[in-house]
């Protein structure tokens, strides 16, 4: 179903988001007679899931490519030109799809998982974040929709009905796939949901908090140092006495941290209390090892769950 690259004028005005340069597009790096195309990895695993791995989307963010500092080259825009369905989340880390939206082929089905479930409003780090907001800034939302298994379900869904779309031939190979994953998934929920109903205390983060759709959904209050989205590394003297507190106050005897963090922070908090740190998983981005290892969302979550546990 590949066809040719059009407006690929529009493409280059696209250059506030571009590398310089453009060279010839790369052979599709995928299998299936679909070509989707997505920004990270959630939704990469759904189309697998739903699939059977039929078919591999291509996605744009590398293996521990932070998705909030991600800008696409000219190879990615053309990617999402050559694609026949696009997905991509529809949060603060992928801004620029709404600047290169001119430039996408009026062929291109595109998926904005955000449109697809309830959103819940960010967190606010510090008492400029709550300035913002009284003088009338605009609200912002959670884009880490996929922590929630409930959210998965609802977003998988999504995707296989624009599949069958695409494919119609393939549309019941697609249903039967989805109802799989929803059981799949609806199993992992509710692993999910024994493991928070055990917990007996707030979860301490010494870290970023990209996990408020589970706690949402699954009744888990939770402390921070910072936002899900945030971009602060260090916390305010305030904010570390006020989590080290909590810590002692409810006897936490792990502190979390996220992938790709330093972890100094929870370290930090972990020191001061005697207490123990563990990773808890966002599954917004994939290391290299993870991809060649075959983890999937669900794997991933099984591991949170276990962290959980502790």
């Amino acid at each position: 179903m590949k066809k040719p690259v059009k407006y690929l004028a529009a493409v280059f005005l696209a250059g506030a988001v571009m590398l310089s340069g453009c060279s010839k597009p790369e052979p599709p790096a995928q299998t299936g007679n679909i070509r989707v195309v997505t920004v990270n990895f959630p939704p990469c695993d759904f189309v697998k899931q739903i699939t059977g791995g039929e078919v591999v989307p291509e996605m744009l963010l590398k293996g521990g490519q932070d998705a909030h500092t991600f800008e696409p080259t000219a190879k990615d825009i053309i990617k999402i030109n050559e694609a026949d369905i696009f997905i991509y989340t529809g949060g603060e880390s992928d801004e620029w799809v709404d600047t290169i939206a001119e430039s996408i082929d009026s062929g291109v089905k595109i998926v904005r998982m955000t449109d697809l479930v309830e959103l819940i409003e960010e967190d606010h780090d510090d008492d400029h974040d709550d300035d913002d907001h009284d003088r009338g800034e605009e609200t912002e939302y959670d884009e880490h929709i996929w922590t929630s298994p409930k959210n998965a379900i609802t977003i998988s869904k999504g995707i296989a009905d624009v599949l069958c779309e695409v494919s119609p031939e393939n549309a019941q190979k697609y249903m039967d796939g989805l109802a799989a994953y929803t059981a799949e998934l609806t199993a992992l929920s509710d692993e999910l949901q024994a493991a928070a109903d055990t917990l007996g205390r707030p979860l301490i983060f010494g870290d970023r908090f990209p996990f408020k759709y589970m706690a949402h959904d699954y009744g888990i209050e939770y402390y921070a140092a910072f936002s899900g989205c945030s971009t602060d590394t260090e916390p305010s003297a305030a904010k570390m006495t006020e989590l080290i507190e909590k810590a002692r106050e409810t006897g936490s005897k792990v502190i979390y941290y996220i992938e790709f963090s330093t972890g100094k922070v929870a370290d930090a908090i972990a020191e001061a209390v005697g207490a123990e740190t563990r990773l808890m998983h966002s599954c917004h981005t994939l290391s290299d090892a993870d991809l060649a290892a075959g983890e999937t969302y669900v794997s991933i979550m099984r591991k949170n769950i276990e962290a959980l546990r502790s």
